[in-house]
């Protein structure tokens, strides 16, 4: 049966009325934990109190306490940085690459834990991460940008072996060193991250830039150039198929604006040729308006038109119109399950029965033409949803509604943020209950939460979430 379809081994769909059903983006399922119920409706839109008790419940059982995944070094003091998933009731994902950090992640769990908790621990938690990160850059990653820069390394080729020549944008949050195994660091996206949140807390006078800190900056703006980002085929959020993607381009765009933002308002001299920036903005929107509200457009092989990556250039980054940002939406409907949302169509990662073909490690790397074996696995229908997305859509229509006061889209935002509750694992869970899942995939025929549950980055996307509401209701 298609995600989007009711099935006897998911939970019931909430009566509407048949007017209300019909105009919605997105069905509405039962919680899996009844005690959220209450809160998980269409309209109307939760009250203060509401959303009070709300928070508080969660609270009580951990739902969204990031702090378990905080990486930790011999002496068990935290480094800064977090796993991509927090220990549970069978294990702390040690045995697995889930263990990792990624740049990624961090950089959205960083700016989620700042804006949640301004002047708080999560404000100082944010820092430290940051701060473990460029540390990670400047002590590892930096001469290898050079290398590119200075014309010694070509890493924009087919060559496998080159990708592993890029910044690292993994690496071991305990110790602050490289992964030494293979992987595909083709990721422009993760280093757009990086800049933008650092950007985005220096902006908020959180954290002024270091002189180590501009430098950094500078040089991956470089770096970035001279691989001519807005035209390379990386492997995008999801780590696969090089092509050139707009959730790629995205997160580059918008550390572009918020450095050029920095350095107009400090004075500061930006540490990288005098047009970079310039070239930087021109051809990466440019690139953009080409390739939205598609992701993938180049080459056409691999073209894609929806994909749920490119919800994060409406939020957390922004970098999007009001217009583009409600296309972008619209295009990723056909993504919606009765869960979460696919990451995109002929997604056969976490597919049916997913760790009974391709072994023991579920959460395994693959190379381009590993992809293909791994992607006649699926069967159409049966792609795995996930649960990042539903609390980042809500946030949207909340920066939306907080702009225009549209009921709608205050309507929207109460819909998908219900669906983000619905899915938050109830006691049959072999992972432990109250928690935040990565995705819900096909085991025989019953939706069951993957392996890497609790995933930090949805834990910080319902914070998210839960905070815009907060912000709406508030008006």
């Amino acid at each position: 049966h298609p995600p989007s379809s009711p099935c006897r081994c998911c939970h019931p769909a909430v009566a509407l009325p048949d007017s209300t059903m019909a105009e919605l983006p997105a069905v509405l399922g039962k919680p899996f934990q009844p005690a959220l119920e209450k809160f998980c409706r269409v309209e109307p839109a939760l009250s203060l109190e509401e959303l009070d008790e709300l928070q508080g419940l969660l609270k009580e059982h951990g739902t969204l306490d990031c702090s378990r995944a905080k990486c930790k070094d011999a002496n068990g003091k935290p480094t800064g940085p977090f796993s991509a998933s927090a220990a549970n009731a069978k294990g702390d994902h040690s045995g697995s690459s889930m263990f990792g950090s990624w740049l990624r992640d961090n950089c959205i769990i960083a700016y989620g834990l700042y804006i949640t908790d301004p002047d708080g621990q999560g404000c100082e938690d944010a820092k430290a991460c940051l701060d473990s990160i460029a540390k990670f850059l400047l002590t590892h990653e930096s001469y290898r940008m050079e290398l590119v820069i200075g014309g010694h390394k070509e890493v924009t080729g087919k060559d496998e072996k080159s990708w592993m020549d890029r910044p690292h944008i993994r690496f071991i949050g305990e110790t602050g060193l490289e992964d030494t195994k293979w992987y595909n660091h083709k990721q422009n996206d993760a280093l757009g991250y990086f800049m933008w949140a650092r950007c985005q807390l220096a902006l908020a006078d959180k954290m002024p830039l270091t002189g180590d800190h501009l430098k950094l900056l500078g040089q991956l703006f470089e770096y970035l150039r001279t691989i001519e980002c807005w035209d390379d085929l990386d492997a995008g959020h999801w780590e696969e198929h090089s092509a050139q993607h707009a959730s790629s381009i995205g997160p580059c765009l918008a550390a572009t604006r918020a450095f050029t933002e920095l350095v107009a308002r400090e004075g500061y001299l930006a540490p990288c040729r005098p047009d970079t920036l310039e070239v930087l903005e021109i051809r990466l929107a440019l690139a953009l308006r080409e390739i939205l509200p598609n992701e993938v457009i180049k080459p056409k092989s691999h073209f894609r038109d929806a994909d749920s990556a490119c919800v994060f250039l409406c939020y957390p980054l922004g970098v999007v119109s009001d217009e583009v940002g409600l296309k972008i939406i619209d295009q990723v409907n056909i993504l919606m399950g009765h869960i979460g949302m696919c990451r995109y169509r002929k997604d056969s990662y976490w597919c049916k029965d997913y760790k009974d073909k391709v072994g023991d490690d579920p959460t395994k790397h693959f190379t381009d033409e590993e992809l293909k074996e791994r992607d006649a696995l699926l069967v159409p229908g049966e792609e795995a949803q996930w649960c990042l997305f539903d609390p980042m859509v809500s946030a949207y229509y909340g920066k939306l509604y907080q702009k225009g006061k549209k009921p709608e889209h205050l309507a929207l935002q109460q819909l998908f943020l219900s669906r983000s509750l619905a899915a938050i694992t109830g006691d049959e869970c072999e992972y432990g209950p109250w928690l935040c899942c990565e995705a819900y995939y096909l085991q025989g025929d019953k939706w069951v939460p993957n392996d890497d549950t609790p995933l930090v980055w949805t834990q910080i996307d319902l914070a998210m979430a839960l905070h815009e509401m907060g912000k709406s209701l508030a008006q």
